[in-house]
This record gives C-alpha cells, sequence and structure tokens, in this order.
C-alpha cells in the first residue's frame, strides 16, 4: 500500500517517514515453523458486568487514573506528530480506537478522522447483552458517531452497526469495493491429489467441528481424501480430540502454519463455514488466487464475491456441507474449472491498487471538510 501510495501520490506520501510508533513498543512476535502445533488462547471480551463486581472502589478509583495518565501521554505523543507533519486526515483503526476517542474529545476542530471499522464480530452479539452495548462497546460506538467518515469493509458490518443504534449520518458512511491479499505468495500447485482446506481461528464462530464431521463423513467412503486444518484457538484441544477419537490423524491434518498459501497451492477445495459473514475473508482470497474452488456458508455478504462459478453456497447444516464436498469431489473437471475462476475473480477484483485508490477517494474527501 504504501509504495503504490508514494507511486500515484509521490509530493504527498515520502515512505521513509510513513512509519511511526506511538506508545509502548511490544516485542514483535516470533515466527513459527510450518510444523508449529496450534496454541491455545480466547479472543473475548471480559462482560463488564463481572468486571465491575470484582473490582472494589479503590481498584476502580486506580484503574480510571492510570488509564487517563496512559492517555494523556498518547494524546501529546499525537499532537507532536499531527503540528510536525501538519497532519490534515487520521484513519483511526481498531487497535487504536482508545487514542482516536481520547483524541476526539479534545481536538480543536481538526484534523478529520476517518474511522474504518473492519471487523464483523460485534455484529453477532448476544441478544441479552444489547442493553450492555453502550457500556461494553461505547469507545467504537465513540469513535464511529463522532468521526468525519466511517469506512466499513462491508454491507454487512454496516448493517450490524446500525442495528446496535449506532447514529452515524448516511453521508458520512462509505463501504470499500474490495479487499485484497499478497498475491506473489499465491500460486497454484499440480494439485495432483485430492486435498481440502479449512484455515481460520479455531473459535465457535468459525465452526471448525461442523468442518471436522463434515470430513468424517467424506473419508467413510473416500479414504483416498485428504483434509487440512490450520489455527489457533479456544477450540484447539476440542479438535486435537475429536480427530484422535475418531483415529483421522493419517487423514486430517491438523496444525499452525504461518503461510497458509504453502497449503493452498496443492489443495483443491477450501472450506469457509463462518456464522457471520465470509466476506471479504482474507483466507478464502488467498484460496481464490492459489486456484481454490469454494464452499462457504451462506451468511452476510459472502455471496459477493462466491457465486455458481467460483464455488457452492451451504447453510450451516452437516448434510448440506456434505452435499457440496461430495459433489464437487466427485466432479473434479467441474472442481478444477471453478478454482480457475476463483482465481480470476480474485485477481481481478479484489486488489491493493482497486483498495488504494478507495481510500485515496476517502483521505481526500475528508480533508475538505
Amino acid at each position: 500500500m504504501y509504495e503504490y501510495l508514494q507511486r500515484i501520490m509521490p509530493a504527498a506520501f515520502e515512505y521513509k517517514y510513513q512509519i511511526e510508533v506511538i506508545g509502548e513498543k511490544l516485542p514483535l512476535p516470533q515466527a513459527s515453523g510450518s510444523n508449529t502445533v496450534p496454541r491455545y488462547y480466547k479472543d473475548t471480551i471480559p462482560d463488564p458486568v463481572k468486571v465491575d463486581s470484582r473490582a472494589s472502589y479503590l481498584r476502580k478509583v486506580y484503574w480510571y487514573f492510570k488509564n487517563k495518565r496512559i492517555e494523556k501521554k498518547l494524546f501529546a505523543e499525537i499532537e507532536k506528530i499531527k503540528q510536525r507533519r501538519e497532519i490534515k486526515v487520521f484513519i483511526g483503526v481498531f487497535a487504536g480506537v482508545l487514542p482516536l476517542v481520547f483524541y476526539m474529545n479534545n481536538r480543536p476542530g481538526s484534523p478529520a478522522v476517518i474511522f474504518s471499522n473492519m471487523d464483523s464480530w460485534f455484529s453477532d452479539v448476544l441478544t441479552d447483552m444489547k442493553t450492555m452495548w453502550y457500556r461494553k462497546y461505547y469507545s467504537f460506538n465513540y469513535a464511529m458517531e463522532n468521526s468525519d467518515i466511517v469506512d466499513f469493509l462491508s454491507p454487512y458490518i454496516a448493517e450490524g452497526v446500525e442495528k446496535r443504534n449506532v447514529n452515524i449520518p448516511g453521508e458520512k458512511i462509505a463501504i470499500a469495493p474490495c479487499s485484497f491479499a499478497d498475491y506473489s505468495k499465491c500460486t497454484p500447485g499440480k494439485k495432483v491429489n485430492i486435498e481440502i482446506a479449512f484455515s481460520g481461528r479455531m473459535e465457535p464462530d468459525k465452526n471448525p467441528m461442523l468442518y471436522l464431521k463434515a470430513a468424517r463423513e467424506i473419508l467413510k467412503t473416500r479414504s483416498d481424501v485428504t483434509f487440512h486444518v490450520m489455527g489457533e484457538g479456544s477450540l484447539v484441544n476440542e479438535v486435537s480430540d475429536f480427530i484422535a477419537q475418531n483415529d483421522l490423524s493419517d487423514k486430517i491434518n491438523f496444525r499452525f502454519h504461518p503461510n497458509p498459501p504453502e497449503v493452498l497451492a496443492e489443495t483443491s477445495l477450501f472450506v469457509s463455514l463462518q456464522t457471520g459473514t465470509n466476506y471479504p475473508s482474507q483466507s478464502i482470497l488467498e484460496a481464490m488466487a492459489c486456484g481454490n474452488a469454494i464452499i462457504a456458508s451462506n451468511t452476510g455478504d459472502t455471496g459477493l464475491f462466491i457465486n455458481s462459478a467460483n464455488g457452492v453456497l451451504v447453510e450451516l447444516e452437516l448434510n448440506d456441507i456434505v452435499k457440496a464436498l461430495t459433489l464437487l469431489i466427485n466432479d473434479n473437471a467441474r472442481t478444477k474449472k471453478m478454482g480457475e475462476a476463483a482465481r480470476t475473480f480474485a485477481l481481478q477484483n479484489h486488489t491493493i491498487e482497486k483498495a488504494a485508490d478507495y481510500y485515496i477517494g476517502l483521505i481526500e474527501k475528508a480533508g475538505k471538510k
């Protein structure tokens, strides 16, 4: 992205000045080997009611002043950079929302702020949590309601926000035209054997267990098929136990892989069964670019890039998934044709150039406010 911006707007972007770390500098995670055992972790936000009930009044006072001190320091650093660079537009993203909220509480009216909301997890908040929405997700709501432009990765995410009664005027909403991936590492292999892949966080909303159950059904009659599961998360132990208990370790390869396209190059089918939306999944884009036909849950905006030419949309129901897998496993010519169409679609429609043009347009629009 930086190189593309530098090429088309050389006077406005100087590459050597693009990266600057604000706040505490944390060590980068160590790279994992290709056969690393998946790690167990739980990526969830604690219930604020439980946190409050377990904390004393003095503990809450301590948290308040500690956070104020950190926020003030971050704000001061942001202000210094803003003045030194004469910045006219800020773009806030998921990880930077807290300093962004603090900044918007104190900004004198400029620069403009674009908040990019690229996550759909909040759209699936349980019904009984709706009354706690503003308490639990206050910072995100504040950022969205007070930014000059809110950039959504897909219509599904924008609709999810609207259902939570977050008040964003229509003229401030922008929907990204696409996502993109590093296609330089996505090259189709020879695909000699029948191999099928699943890649994503091992969390309930990704439905890895449903994939494994479908794999078990297929393997009852097709021992020549190999399944891959790549990822880490809170269901790691459950996934491992299922494979062991069903004696499938020879046919289902479960591991964390730092570079999934190395596996996807040799698979012919990629399965994504997200409960919310599969669009525009980075894993699916990489799989498409590697020449895989796609089987995906018919949820959210998935239909925006998976269609009858490059894949099959299924319900989150075991028999429907098994039916789709059986259809494409038994029709190699059809699967190959779908994989080729999927690669063409990804490389033509989900490009960094297209995304960069969109964000440059947003920056120019916000800068005029």
